[in-house]
């Protein structure tokens, strides 16, 4: 009869347990390494949305910022606004102030002159007292960038400075040139205010035919 080894006796029981244990052991592992990645994976979400809350709030304020900073612009350009009407409109009156101060001369001269022309006996005397008195009014119109438009008899008509009141058949100038004028034009800074009224040359009907 053969008698077996205690060394080499199995038993299946045991097997099964031992690896159950080793099955559960890797089993709890696993289970374990799920959780720390679930935590690390919520700690992120966690971090993630602070960040992003706070790039929010960030962006709020800034934009809180920037609609305070346009208010403040707009005001500031409102009040520039008013404050140079203001100042063109003092600019305007001081200007209207300064060239009636200087007319204010020209009636003071006039009421001179009239009251020399009632005890007068030299009829020149009055006329160059009354070419002065056209000079002085003259010379204040330039002060004031007001000027005179030049124009003479024969010269040629300009459209852009004349304005034709008639047409008059001559042979004695060329056609289409000022034969009188009618009305001084002025200027104002090469801008012209009011065209010389004049008289034009047109070729006879006799000539024609």
């Amino acid at each position: 009869m053969k008698v077996m080894d205690k060394k080499e006796k199995t038993d299946p029981t045991e097997d099964t347990q031992i690896g159950a244990e080793s099955s559960g052991s890797c089993n709890s592992g696993s289970s374990a390494a799920k959780t720390n990645d679930l935590k690390d994976n919520i700690e992120q979400i966690s971090v993630d949305l602070g960040t992003e809350k706070a790039s929010e709030v960030a962006c709020r304020e800034e934009n809180d910022i920037l609609k305070d900073q346009l208010f403040r612009l707009a005001a500031d350009f409102d009040n520039f606004r008013k404050r140079i009407s203001r100042q063109m409109e003092e600019n305007r009156k001081f200007a209207i102030e300064q060239l009636l101060l200087d007319l204010v001369e020209i009636t003071d001269n006039f009421d001179r002159a009239l009251k020399s022309a009632k005890t007068a006996v030299d009829m020149n005397s009055i006329i160059s007292g009354i070419e002065q008195l056209s000079k002085q009014f003259v010379t204040i119109l330039e002060k004031y960038g007001l000027q005179r438009i030049e124009c003479e008899r024969s010269s040629e008509f300009d459209p852009h400075k004349h304005e034709a009141i008639q047409h008059v058949e001559t042979s004695e100038i060329p056609c289409n040139t000022v034969v009188e004028v009618h009305r001084h034009g002025y200027a104002l800074d090469s801008k012209i205010i009011r065209p010389t009224m004049v008289s034009v040359a047109k070729e006879p009907e006799e000539s024609k035919k």
